[in-house]
């Protein structure tokens, strides 16, 4: 297979069936991982017994960098994309993204049809990445992709704005990947995403004190 999707999912085993058959439906050669703690059995149990599903119990942080770390570890696909439990993918987002795949890029960003700066080309939420820079994507280089200090939020921006600066970076904005996020009104409020909001200032403040690495003299 040439794609992994990764999913990290918590405590939504409602979606994993639908969430599989959309992201199946809209690429061939990809493989689906479900990402889940050890501690949701209700998840496990859905991965299981939804086919076409792959199930990897995350070993890292219990967080969104720790599961898509995992993620990588446990797959080998040439390419990996971060994906999650609430995204919508559109026909044709795969080989519109892989147009760009071209060296020096080795991230593309996909359109979540919500977040302004996404829609700007600014910044990606989820993103297409090649297996080589999966393994060196966090600033400080520690052989991760995503840095996993951040409770949620950040995340994506330390990582988008670290391959803007190596010029590894590139929107796709045709390449359409719905993020149907409670801030955008497409889903309703859940413990997911309470959990995800909880530390938005602890996150922030992480992401201020770690900018140096990224905006230093070449």
């Amino acid at each position: 297979m040439l794609l992994a999707i990764l999913i990290p999912t918590y405590h939504r085993a409602h979606k994993i069936a639908d969430v599989t058959c959309n992201a199946l439906n809209s690429v061939d050669q990809a493989n689906v991982y479900f990402i889940v703690e050890s501690d949701d059995h209700a998840s496990i149990n859905a991965v299981v017994d939804t086919v076409g599903a792959n199930l990897i119990l995350n070993r890292r942080k219990a967080n969104y960098a720790g599961a898509i770390n995992t993620g990588v570890i446990d797959t080998n696909e040439p390419y990996v994309f971060a994906g999650a439990d609430d995204i919508n993918f559109h026909q044709g987002w795969f080989e519109t993204a892989m147009t760009l795949m071209k060296k020096p890029i080795e991230v593309v960003g996909t359109n979540d049809l919500g977040n302004p700066t996404v829609m700007r080309g600014d910044h990606a939420t989820h993103y297409l990445v090649s297996r080589n820079y999966a393994t060196q994507g966090v600033a400080d280089r520690d052989g991760v992709m995503l840095h996993e200090g951040y409770d949620h939020n950040w995340t994506d921006t330390e990582f988008i704005e670290t391959a803007k600066w190596r010029g590894r970076f590139a929107p796709c904005l045709e390449s359409k990947v719905e993020h149907l996020h409670v801030a955008f009104g497409k889903s309703c409020m859940d413990e997911t995403y309470i959990k995800g909001m909880s530390n938005k200032e602890i996150d922030a403040r992480l992401f201020q004190e770690r900018s140096k690495l990224w905006t230093r003299q070449r």
